[in-house]
């Protein structure tokens, strides 16, 4: 009889351990390989999106490899600023005087990584057929023009935030990676 309550625990705790492994790896399995997989242009849900040719979503993938490469230093110095910036306001009474120097070299930053993304965007458009660029637009529309704007500062579309969103961006997956 006690052999049959261990043989039972066994196989119940056999169980929920591949239950846990498969939860946890079920997800990387089915996307072929993690989450980098699943973002970026060369994405099937991306590719499919905007109904980019292969070699357009391999040049475009490329590009956005190599922007993300080129911003990688400054996010980490802006990484190590914002570090330095707690560290002072951790360490004593902080006077005004004291966060401009920290809080200008944040925002230098901040700006190059901001100019850095804006010229990858603006390149971009110029892969992209008239009516992928139509759907490109609405997806940055989207995500550019938030909803506490007035509909005149937001044209061509309008969004005001009572909108879901273009019909251009529905079901695209990770279109800010």
């Amino acid at each position: 009889m006690k052999n049959r309550i261990w043989i039972f625990l066994l196989v119940v705790s056999l169980g929920i351990n591949i239950g846990f492994l498969l939860h946890w790896a079920w997800p990387k399995i089915a996307a072929g390989g993690g989450a980098g997989a699943r973002s970026g242009w060369h994405a099937g849900a991306m590719k499919r999106h905007f109904g980019l040719s292969s070699e357009q979503a391999r040049r475009m993938e490329g590009e956005r490899q190599q922007v993300l490469a080129q911003a990688k230093p400054l996010q980490e110095e802006l990484r190590q600023k914002r570090r330095e910036l707690f560290l002072l306001l951790k360490g004593r009474e902080v006077r005004d005087s004291d966060l401009d120097a920290p809080l200008a070299e944040i925002a230098r930053l901040q700006a190059a990584i901001e100019k850095m993304y804006v010229l990858h965007a603006v390149k971009m458009r110029g892969m992209f057929s008239p009516e992928q660029l139509g759907k490109y637009e609405g997806c940055l529309e989207q995500g550019l023009c938030p909803g506490m704007m007035a509909k005149a500062s937001c044209p061509p579309g309008h969004m005001t935030g009572q909108e879901k969103g273009p019909a251009a961006c529905a079901g695209a997956d990770d279109i800010n990676k």
